[in-house]
């Protein structure tokens, strides 16, 4: 199973909105054949599992070992419960059942009322874990919602006074790195009209090889420049605006005057079928999401840079979940355990 989590997270950013799934096929100890799913559309983790093994006789007492309950529903692709039965797979491992209505157990009973041996429910905290963004998504009817900021030493997300526009760097060149992985994970990455504003940031995916996310931009005074790298066309960007903006050729949202901006920026997301958005600032947006307390994970990258004054970071009054060094960096991960899908996951929750 914990392979099959391994081989799951390979299709991190690709994969979505569908889960992340792996899938190891076992006889005797033995690995025969392994898979993932690898791409939104494409063949799921048993089909990919089942190719690899090619088409002999799978032997009987052979175990397929899956981190998510097989689908039983005519989607993008046939039900893997139907394959699994047709190429008389006469046992199935696992992780955890999906909660997707259309799933949500018929995969499980699918395989019984053909005969099949089902054993669930191993490795399940990790398992769910590893779907925490599908299972969010599909359990609470928002993205998964991952804040993050880079700190000074001494606290601050940058430094006064500010003399261009641009982004002022406090974390290290690896570090860089990691970040433009994380953006390449998630499906959206959001940010507020003053981080624009100071930092003109693109917003895409640079130092990895990965798809750039959806640029989501909250600017309801429209005091974004036109000129803005986020709204060039290396990558689609969604605008959630007061007024329309009819200068700018991107997808735009209009925000009512008593609307919630955050809750109807999550609403939409989650109407685009959007599982999960990187929050990346600036401060004040990191605190609304903290103080509504509608988020799920926050990183916070702490540099060896002393600002000495600037905007003070926001403060996450849960403790750290877990740390992580890169050189001279730290990077601490902070869990809600108010969150929905994380509350049960503490024990479990780690870096990716």
């Amino acid at each position: 199973m914990r392979r099959c989590l391994l081989l799951a997270s390979k299709g991190a950013g690709f994969a979505a909105p569908n889960p992340l799934v792996g899938a190891v096929l076992v006889h005797e100890g033995r690995v025969l054949a392994e898979g993932w799913h690898r791409s939104v559309g494409g063949p799921h983790a048993e089909v990919e599992c089942l190719r690899s093994f090619g088409n002999g006789t799978i032997p009987s007492d052979a175990v397929l070992y899956v981190n998510l309950e097989p689908c039983a529903h005519h989607g993008r692709t046939p039900p893997c419960a139907d394959l699994l039965v047709q190429r008389k797979v006469k046992h199935v491992v696992i992780g955890t059942l999906d909660p997707f209505p259309q799933v949500a157990g018929k995969g499980v009973a699918k395989l019984r009322d053909a005969g099949v041996q089902v054993t669930e429910d191993v490795l399940v905290d990790p398992c769910r874990w590893t779907q925490r963004r599908f299972l969010t998504s599909v359990g609470s009817g928002r993205p998964y919602v991952i804040l993050k900021w880079a700190r000074s030493a001494d606290g601050f997300m940058d430094m006064h006074p500010r003399y261009d526009r641009a982004v002022q760097r406090i974390s290290g060149r690896t570090t860089d790195v990691l970040v433009h992985a994380w953006r390449a994970q998630e499906q959206a990455i959001l940010v507020g009209s003053r981080t624009v504003l100071n930092d003109d940031p693109s917003l895409t995916v640079r130092h990895v090889k990965g798809p750039h996310p959806l640029r989501v931009v909250l600017d309801r005074e429209g005091i974004t420049p036109t000129s803005s790298k986020v709204f060039g066309k290396d990558a689609r960007t969604l605008l959630f605006t007061a007024h329309a903006r009819p200068e700018l050729s991107v997808d735009q949202v209009l925000i009512g005057a008593n609307e919630d901006p955050l809750r109807r920026l999550l609403s939409e997301l989650h109407q685009r079928s959007i599982r999960s958005v990187l929050v990346e600032g600036g401060a004040e947006m990191h605190r609304h999401f903290l103080d509504q307390g509608i988020w799920d994970e926050a990183r916070v990258i702490t540099g060896n840079i002393l600002f000495r004054k600037g905007t003070v970071e926001p403060k996450v009054q849960v403790p750290v979940t877990a740390t992580r060094t890169i050189g001279d960096d730290r990077i601490d991960l902070h869990v809600n355990p108010a969150s929905p899908m994380n509350a049960s996951l503490l024990n479990v929750a780690r870096w990716d």
